[in-house]
């Protein structure tokens, strides 16, 4: 399936830096989504993890629905079909958190990824009545749900409290309302991607028909990170290993360790090894190629495969590395180039590749993009 977002990206990093909503009508084409397919990624779902939920305005408990059993001494989980279809007819939502290794799913994650640059997270919802299986909320993280099966309507509120971290969840503030004023009111089709920020109310509802929709949150670094991160060098700071006894005595320490602390904070040395360390922790989910990659016989990638760089984020150290997929690689000018160039496309075959890179000798683009493929910073795409 491949998605195409239909506006410009400077035209959406205005709505993405200013974190205001924004509906992708008919985005994904050729959608080969199925209820065999969900029912196969449902399936090969651990249920008994917390990343398997089902939801019917509240969380229902596992016990209810998974049960276990011993297989030939081993402790196995497993649903309990008929409770799950009942908990579904009467209006219930199953939730399948935190996808990875399933191509499909992954191959959208990786276009959303890229659009947006930032790390994804990537959940299903299935439902198939009118309830509303969630209370209005809004989310930590920004949003991209990309409908794939049925229709669903999404109903979305202004902000009253902006840019909400991680432990800041609606359920956490029981003094702040939701707002009564309507932003937008959408139903999304089949092929839509409706974008929506960290802090929007939303409450995402079935209307009576099937419907199956991904939510691929977006991670992008932020202030809070960057601040948790720095704290590792207060050590270094003279006023930070002084006894403190009162306020009015520690005035003067204080002020040392603001400054000092402001210089770290605003020397781009620092900055920089904070976000290599971000995008460097940062792994995706790839497929494996055991008969090309394990195989001593090959050393070069067939003209006709094809090929994608396994990141969200590209970012160039000025001493001459990048960080992709957890691996540290150290990058002349042409291997630069060509990393920016599979970056900058979804998926690009070795013909295309090398037709781009012609005035370089073939035998040194071959070994270097076989190189990037064994070393998982770019991934083989069957």
């Amino acid at each position: 399936m491949k998605i195409k977002f239909n506006i410009e990206k400077s035209e959406f990093e205005l709505n993405y830096l200013y974190k205001k909503p924004f509906l992708f009508k008919s985005a994904a084409e050729d959608i080969d989504f199925s209820w065999d397919y969900v029912n196969e990624v449902y399936s090969r779902a651990d249920v008994s993890d917390e990343k398997f939920k089902l939801m019917s305005g509240y969380e229902v408990p596992k016990n209810k629905y998974v049960e276990t059993y011993d297989n030939l001494g081993k402790t196995e989980f497993r649903m309990v079909r008929p409770v799950l279809y009942d908990y579904l007819r009467d209006g219930a939502t199953l939730v399948y958190n935190r996808i990875t290794n399933e191509p499909k799913i992954d191959r959208i994650s990786k276009q959303i990824a890229n659009f947006a640059n930032a790390h994804v997270v990537t959940s299903g919802y299935a439902a198939f009545s009118s309830k509303s299986s969630y209370m209005a909320h809004w989310d930590t993280r920004d949003v991209f749900a990309v409908q794939l099966i049925g229709r669903k309507r999404w109903i979305l509120k202004a902000p009253n409290f902006e840019l909400p971290l991680y432990m800041q969840q609606t359920k956490n503030f029981k003094n702040i309302k939701e707002p009564e004023e309507v932003y937008m009111d959408v139903v999304l089709e089949a092929g839509d991607i409706l974008y929506v920020p960290r802090g929007w109310w939303h409450n995402p509802l079935p209307i009576g028909e099937e419907t199956f929709h991904l939510a691929v949150g977006t991670f992008a670094p932020t202030g809070f990170e960057y601040m948790n991160w720095l704290l590792k060098h207060t050590p270094n700071i003279l006023g930070c290993r002084r006894n403190f006894s009162s306020f009015d005595k520690d005035k003067q320490t204080l002020r040392e360790i603001s400054e000092d602390f402001s210089k770290i904070l605003n020397d781009q040395s620092y900055y920089e090894e904070f976000l290599t360390q971000h995008i460097g922790n940062q792994r995706l989910p790839t497929q494996i190629s055991l008969d090309i990659l394990g195989n001593n016989s090959l050393n070069s990638l067939h003209i006709d495969t094809k090929v994608i760089v396994n990141t969200n984020l590209l970012y160039f150290s000025e001493e001459n590395f990048v960080v992709i997929n957890g691996n540290k690689i150290t990058i002349d000018d042409i291997s630069e180039k060509l990393v920016r160039f599979l970056f900058e496309r979804a998926i690009v075959s070795v013909k295309d590749i090398l037709a781009e890179f012609n005035n370089y000798e073939k035998d040194k683009i071959d070994s270097l993009l076989f190189g990037l493929a064994l070393n998982d910073v770019i991934s083989i795409v069957k």
